[in-house]
Formats: C-alpha cells, sequence, structure tokens
C-alpha cells in the first residue's frame, strides 16, 4: 500500500535536486542556479518531497512545495554558479546582479535572456510535475474519508435498547486543521505542554482539583453542545462501532459509500485516538481558562515505580481529595489498588479462581507482553495495523479477497491497549453482558480513566519510533509510519474547543510536538521492557519435530477451540521481492511474521490467543515470559450490524455477528533465541486461545490459513 510504483515520470524532471535546508528562506523564493547538469533523480528522493503534495492541498501548501522545487532545479549550460534571482511571483522575475560569478564578470544581456528562457522551462517543468502528481493520486489514492454528518445509525447494546451516539451539527462551516501556534522561550525552544504520570499526579492537589473542575464543567455542558462529557463519549461509540459511513470525496459534505466506518482493527486506530485526546484535552484546558492543563497518562507498562501499573488512586471512591466528576460506577471493584494491571489477564482463569499469580510473576508477564507487543514491532504494519482503504469494511464477516477486499488489521499496539480495557470493565458480571463501561468500545469513553489510558498509548507511540533494530538481521532499520498517501491522506472530523467542526488528515497527527505536548521521560521504566530478555528457550523447543504436526488447509477450516492446536508451518528465504513496498534496503531488514488470515470472531465477545514457536506443550496456565512465546492478540466487543442476532439461538452463526481478521505475530527474536537460523527450518505454532468460547465447532474460532509473511 506505500506510494512505491505510483511515480513514473522521473526522466521529466531529471534535473531537480532536493535542496539543503540551508537554502531555503521561509519569506521569498530563492532560485539557485549552478552551471552542472544534474543525474536522473533517484525515484525515492522524489517521493520524500511529493508525498507531501496533493491535488486535495491547500493553496498554501503548494506555493511552499513549489518553492522548494524551484529551489532545487539545475540548468545546464549556465555558467553562473552563485547567481541568484529573486521571485516574487511564478510569472515575474527579477535578476539580483552580484559583482563577480566565478572569478568573472556579469553575464550580457544574452547570457541573462538565456537564463530566464530555462528558468522560464523550469517553471514549466514544475507545473507539469504538479499536474502529474495530482492525476497519479486521483487514479491511485484511496484514504478513507469520514465526517459525523449525514447517516449515522444507533448502535446495538447486548442489554438494553440501541444507543444513540450521533453528534450534533456543526454551527458553522468546517474548517481545515491549522497546527497550534506554540509559545517559545527567549532562546526559541518551543514550551510544550506535559502530559505527565498519573501516580505521580495524584499526589498533587492542586492538579487532581483542577483536572476533577475540568471534567465537571464538561460534564455540566448541554447535550447540544459537542464540547459535552455525553457527546465526547458518542465520538468515540460512533466513529468506533460502525456508526457513519465512509465518504467518496474529501470533505465532511462529500457523498456517502455503503460501507460503514471503523478505526479499529488497522492503521488509523493510532491516529485518529490521537487526535480525539488532542481535542479532548484543549476543551477541558478552555473550560478551566488554562492553556497549559495537560491530561496525565496512565503508565501502566511502567514495573519499575510500584504505583504506576496499578488503577491510578485519584479515579476512585475515598480519595480525599474532591473527585466525584472522576469517579465511574463500572469498573472492576476486584482490580483496585493494590492489583496490578496484568497485561496477561484472562478473565476466563479468573473466573474459575486459577489465575493467581505473585506481582513479582505479573511484573514479568507484563514486561514479556510489552516486549512481544511493541519492540518486536519493527514494522509499521506490525506495530500500528494493516492497511485501510476506502471500501475496506472492518464490520464485516465475509470478505472477497480476490475483489481487492482487506480484513481487519490490529497492531501491536491495539492488541495489548485491549487487555487495560478489559481489565477495567466489569468482566465476569452476569449483570452486565457488555463489560462496560472500559470493557467495551460502546462504552469506554463514558469512564475519564479512557482518556488517561489512552494518553499512555498514545506516549507509547512516540516511544517505538525511537527503539533501536534489535531485531532483523541487519539491525539496522529505522521505525517508522507508513508513507503511503492512502495513510496519510486518511480524513476525520472533530469538534474543537470552540464548537468548530475540524476536518483533520492523518498526516497531521504524525509529530506529537508540533501538536504542543510532550510526555515526561520515564525511559528508565520503558528500557526495562524495550532490553527484556525472556526465559532461557527450553530444550524441547530446539529438538521440536515440525513433522509430527499437521499443517493448516489453505483457504479451508482451521478451528481453535477452547485446547491448543498446533500446526506446522512451511517457511522459506526472504528474496527481493519481498521488499517491495517494504521501505527496505535488503532482505536482512525484513522482519519475519506468522500469520493467521481471516480469522472469525464474534463482534460481541472478548478473544485472546497467545502464540509460542516449537512449544506444542502451552497452555492456557503456561507462563509468558518464556523465550518461545511470540505474542498476543486481543479483541474486545464493539458494536454490531445487528445485535439482536446475537442472542437468537437460532440465528447463533449469522454472519452478522462476526468480524474477519488477520493476525500478525513476529517472530524474528524469537527464532533467534531458538537457534533456528536456516530459513528450511519449518516450525510448530501453538495458538492458546484465552477466550471465553467453549469446545463446540459451532461456536469456536475459525481461520482460512496459517503462513509466513515478510515486513
Amino acid at each position: 500500500m506505500d506510494v512505491p510504483g505510483r511515480v513514473h515520470y522521473k526522466a521529466a524532471i531529471s534535473r531537480l535536486l532536493l535542496p539543503s535546508s540551508s537554502l531555503v528562506p521561509s519569506d521569498k523564493l530563492v532560485i539557485v542556479i549552478r552551471a552542472a547538469d544534474s543525474p536522473l533523480l533517484p525515484q525515492q528522493r522524489l517521493r520524500s518531497l511529493l508525498k507531501t503534495v496533493s491535488w486535495r492541498s491547500s493553496p498554501q501548501h503548494l506555493t511552499t512545495t513549489a518553492h522548494r522545487f524551484i529551489n532545487v532545479l539545475r540548468i545546464p549550460n549556465v555558467m553562473a554558479t552563485d547567481m541568484t534571482t529573486s521571485v516574487s511571483s511564478i510569472g515575474s522575475l527579477k535578476r539580483i546582479p552580484q559583482s563577480r560569478l566565478q572569478g568573472k564578470e556579469c553575464l550580457g544581456r544574452s547570457s541573462a535572456s538565456k537564463t530566464r528562457q530555462q528558468l522560464k522551462w523550469a517553471l514549466y517543468t514544475c507545473a507539469v510535475v504538479f499536474c502529474l502528481q495530482a492525476l497519479t493520486e486521483m487514479v491511485d489514492a484511496e484514504p478513507v474519508l469520514a465526517s459525523s454528518l449525514g447517516f449515522c445509525k444507533p448502535v446495538p447494546v447486548l442489554k438494553g435498547a440501541p444507543l444513540h451516539c450521533c453528534l450534533p451539527a456543526p454551527r458553522r462551516f468546517p474548517i481545515r486543521f491549522r497546527f497550534p501556534r506554540i509559545p517559545r522561550t527567549f532562546s526559541g525552544r518551543p514550551i510544550l505542554r506535559e502530559r505527565k504520570p498519573a501516580h505521580i499526579l495524584q499526589n498533587d492537589p492542586e492538579y487532581v482539583r483542577k483536572y476533577n473542575l475540568a471534567y465537571a464543567r464538561m460534564k455540566a455542558l448541554p447535550d447540544t453542545d459537542p464540547r459535552s462529557f455525553l457527546n465526547q463519549w458518542r465520538v468515540h461509540c460512533s466513529f468506533c462501532n460502525e456508526a457513519f459511513r465512509q465518504r467518496k470525496t474529501p470533505g465532511p459534505l462529500g457523498p456517502e459509500t455503503g460501507v460503514l466506518l471503523q478505526v479499529h482493527y488497522s492503521w488509523t486506530f493510532l491516529p485518529w485516538h490521537r487526535m480525539y485526546l488532542y481535542y479532548h484535552e484543549r476543551i477541558l484546558a478552555s473550560l478551566i481558562n488554562d492553556p497549559t492543563f495537560a491530561l496525565p497518562f496512565w503508565n501502566w507498562d511502567n514495573q519499575l515505580d510500584q504505583d504506576a501499573a496499578k488503577m491510578p488512586a485519584m479515579f476512585l471512591p475515598n480519595f480525599g481529595i474532591p473527585n466525584a466528576a472522576l469517579f465511574d460506577e463500572f469498573r472492576n471493584s476486584n482490580h483496585f489498588p493494590p492489583k496490578l494491571l496484568y497485561l496477561g489477564y484472562n478473565s476466563k482463569l479468573e473466573a474459575e479462581g486459577q489465575q493467581n499469580l505473585t506481582d513479582q510473576q505479573i511484573k514479568y508477564e507484563n514486561l514479556c507482553v510489552m516486549y512481544n507487543q511493541v519492540t518486536t514491532k519493527i514494522s509499521a504494519r506490525d506495530f500500528l495495523g494493516g492497511p485501510y482503504v476506502v471500501g475496506t469494511d472492518n464490520s464485516a464477516a465475509t470478505v472477497n479477497v480476490s475483489a481487492g477486499e482487506t480484513p481487519g488489521e490490529s497492531g501491536g499496539m491495539e492488541s495489548v491497549h485491549n487487555v487495560a480495557h478489559e481489565w477495567t470493565g466489569l468482566i465476569n458480571d452476569p449483570d452486565h453482558p457488555d463489560n462496560e463501561d472500559m470493557g467495551n468500545f460502546i462504552y469506554a469513553a463514558r469512564d475519564p480513566i479512557f482518556y488517561t489510558h489512552h494518553s499512555n498509548v498514545d506516549r507509547l507511540w512516540d516511544v517505538w519510533k525511537t527503539i533501536p533494530d534489535k531485531v532483523t538481521k541487519s539491525g539496522d532499520r529505522k521505525r517508522m509510519d507508513f508513507m503511503s498517501r492512502d495513510f496519510l491522506d486518511t480524513e476525520f472530523t472533530f469538534f474543537d474547543e470552540n464548537q468548530d467542526m475540524v476536518i483533520v488528515k492523518v498526516r497531521d497527527s504524525l509529530d506529537s510536538s508540533k501538536l504542543g505536548y510532550k510526555y515526561t521521560d520515564v525511559s528508565e521504566s520503558d528500557n526495562m521492557w524495550i532490553y527484556y530478555e525472556p526465559l532461557p528457550a527450553q530444550e524441547s523447543s530446539k529438538t521440536c519435530n515440525s513433522s509430527e504436526y499437521p499443517a493448516p488447509v489453505p483457504s479451508g477450516y482451521n478451528y481453535i477451540g477452547m485446547d491448543p492446536v498446533s500446526f506446522k508451518l512451511d517457511r522459506r528465504a526472504p528474496t527481493t521481492k519481498d521488499c517491495r513496498d517494504k521501505g527496505v534496503k535488503s532482505v536482512d531488514q525484513l522482519q519475519e511474521d506468522v500469520v493467521l488470515e481471516r480469522v472469525k470472531i464474534p463482534h460481541s465477545e472478548y478473544a485472546r490467543f497467545d502464540v509460542f514457536i516449537n512449544y506444542p506443550a502451552a497452555n492456557r496456565r503456561t507462563r509468558l515470559y518464556m523465550s518461545e512465546f511470540v505474542g498476543t492478540f486481543t479483541h474486545l466487543p464493539s458494536g454490531m450490524v445487528d445485535m439482536s442476532k446475537s442472542v437468537s439461538e437460532s440465528a447463533s452463526e449469522s454472519d452478522d455477528k462476526f468480524r474477519i481478521v488477520t493476525i500478525r505475530y513476529s517472530v524474528n527474536a524469537a527464532l533467534k533465541r531458538l537457534g533456528i537460523t536456516d530459513y528450511n527450518t519449518d516450525i510448530v505454532v501453538t495458538i492458546v486461545s484465552k477466550g471465553a468460547r467453549n469446545s463446540s465447532p459451532k461456536t469456536g474460532f475459525t481461520f482460512s490459513n496459517l503462513k509466513q509473511d515478510f515486513q
């Protein structure tokens, strides 16, 4: 899905070169003319400049990029190497004479005339490039476009009437996103709002009072106000539970498609939630007239500080400082402090009284889960999630691959974040089958702790980009976001602190510092899971015979019940073909994945699949801090097309009840620990289901194939 393959007009602009940052002033356009002929511009360098421009770009952005194009022109057969020409507009050129040009006097009129002709040719070339770029994007780019205007369906639930999650119409015409003005110190350093750990801030009475006041005022706003707490909940309820439809053209008033919108299970998960928190935070700050206010983050991945992974006390009753606006009655009181959030949590075992780990065991497992869900995920696809383009239906139970449809594909970050949701919500409560509030996407944003939880998820996105490569054979691959326009131009709408509807693109979300905030440095605790070393491999894992286990049936019926299942996986060495569209230079930079294709999961149920390599003895009680453990996938209950069918016995297998997902597990590090260096060595993949499903084939999980892949 990345850009490579979409730009084919390199020869037409063979004398364009990327500028050095020192050559581009911000207040005027400068053209630098050089004597030497230029080599063909490498496609990758061309893309790095053109990727910022599309036919949807604003005039200001097009002008800025046009300046950059002209600034890097190399015109052949021109003697002057240091002559500069000031351009006040595209159509008029004013020559700035200089006393000496490479030790010679000024060129004559014929030289100046020739220079102007060449500059004019250069400008025409730029115009052609922009046209070609626009046409290319119109044909090839398919970003998801969405807003809260137009169609909006009720969101069905297991218990009670369907919920109204639709948002009010904007009072004014929607506006385009602009980066905030960030104040700076006298030395020029930006002054950013700082999001701090909740377990530290709860010891600051002044902050807790301010935080509580902000939510109290938000909850006091009328339902017609898009800034109200009710409507802030509705934002998540609607965008995350298929209440809206995708749009065919940019803008909130563009015609709709017939495909429902879902921001989970794909690369939109992290960017959408970042911008959701961005506006939520700005609304809270405006309500207390404090532009420096910042949300806290629940630092649940922190296994160094004893209080960090506990449910923050300032959200709980009997806190000692007024916090009524931060309280939510639908939380699992069995998980209140001193309990630690357990990232290997299994509600089924807990209900059976068989999940009895010491705090030290929980910490070890939490470190291992974070290591496998973040550190080992070196590719954007493994960490952020799979592509989500117009026409992709993440709510669907059937996927026509031959027609170009792709199933939902959660990244490693989304799966681990789901655990905190389930652990906090009312799981195992028969009076609350929807696991509200945090335990279900429908209700989650009704709990103020949701925003603190997602603040940490957002922080971990920034951390992921800084983690060194200890995964691939080369050891030098840089972690990067997707560069595809399908990703960058994905579009959503939010309401800001002025009640205006703002149109936001994913490209606007990629740098948190440009949004005016930063996170307290907790790298000491981060490093515990970044550089975590699991227990040594079992001897049996090194001698496991894959031929003793069945291979999955391609495009067939492969069943996962309550008992663990093991399959033989055929492996091969990567080729240069695997490097295409991956942003890597060699096969040694590729990440090897084990992929479960087209897994069928009920919308309304929690699911978890832990996967082990060459350890078929794994079961629900197997510790996760083993070398053979390669990661987990989790699915949180969410809205359905028709929830009524999920409670109908006769319709228990209705397609409307399920969604189809693809699941990736990164195995480079595990294979290295097991001493498997030969790509011709097949492996055994063991899947341990920890959902609440029983062993009946009619109600188990199925998948279509198990395969090796490279990212």
